[in-house]
């Protein structure tokens, strides 16, 4: 059986890593994920960058397959027949919304063509703060009766780790603002239909301690986070979990199924016994 979800909340914290989700740094986060699931050693893919990881996010393919590892045009045309997550939860009636920081220059022409080709319905920018990216795609949530799948993305903690390097101080600091725009989190999830997943793109600091591109495992290895009442309340799942689980498990929790090409699973482990299929 499919999962019982009207509302899906994707929050990517770009170049989070998973030791620095404590108490001590990000204590919203911290306290949210005692009512929800963690996986112990979830990776991303390689190369492990963002344009690699948020491709494979948005087409459920490693970036051998779509071959976005660069933030250049050449490969926007493999994308519409990659079956996109956004086309696929569209032709099921569920528009998919992304709110992110303003953007401008290149990034913003690049934001708009993969919003030509990827099927995603609206973006929403934001004032360049964590909490007011959290704040919007949470109100977009709670203000759409409608199904629909809303992805965050903020990268505070990104920008820290490439100036003074992963788990400085300044990184630790960026990584607890972004944690005190988590707050907006409780109302969403307030509602049984709504699913929140927490992950980052990838992780930093492996090889050079202000990059994360090389092969590594501090470089890949991620946080990730399912958040929500119909999912098991404090469990920590020691089975292997990847980014690209995250695609498949969307299209799961509202109602369809994965794409064949499609190269993750759906967590299954992560959800109520009600919820599993047998």
């Amino acid at each position: 059986m499919t999962g019982e979800f009207r509302k899906v909340l994707l929050l990517v914290i770009d170049g989070l890593r998973p030791d620095a989700v404590t108490p001590a740094v990000m204590p919203v986060l911290s306290g949210l994920i005692e009512d929800g699931w963690s996986a112990a050693d979830a990776v991303t893919v390689r190369p492990s960058v963002t344009v690699a990881a948020l491709t494979s996010l948005a087409t459920g393919v490693s970036p051998e397959r779509h071959g976005l590892v660069h933030p250049r045009l050449t490969s926007l045309g493999r994308v519409p027949a990659l079956a996109p997550l956004p086309i696929a939860l569209r032709r099921m009636g569920v528009a998919t919304t992304v709110v992110a920081p303003v953007l401008g220059g290149a990034a913003r022409w690049v934001a708009g063509a993969l919003l030509r080709l990827g099927g995603i319905t609206r973006l929403l920018p934001a004032p360049p703060a964590p909490g007011h990216v959290i704040a919007g795609a949470t109100d977009q949530l709670l203000g759409n009766p409608r199904p629909e799948f809303v992805v965050a993305y903020v990268n505070d903690t990104d920008i820290a780790g490439h100036a003074w390097g992963w788990m400085s101080a300044p990184y630790l600091q960026a990584a607890a603002m972004v944690d005190r725009g988590l707050t907006a989190l409780r109302a969403a999830l307030t509602d049984p239909g709504t699913l929140v997943i927490v992950c980052a793109d990838h992780g930093g600091g492996g090889v050079l301690h202000n990059d994360h591109d090389h092969p590594h495992p501090t470089n890949d290895r991620i946080p990730l986070f399912l958040l929500g009442k119909q999912v098991q309340c404090g469990a920590t799942s020691r089975e292997p979990a990847r980014l690209l689980d995250i695609p498949p498990t969307v299209l799961w929790a509202l109602g369809g199924t994965a794409p064949a090409q499609y190269e993750g699973r759906v967590l299954n482990e992560a959800f109520v016994r009600e919820l599993i299929s047998t």
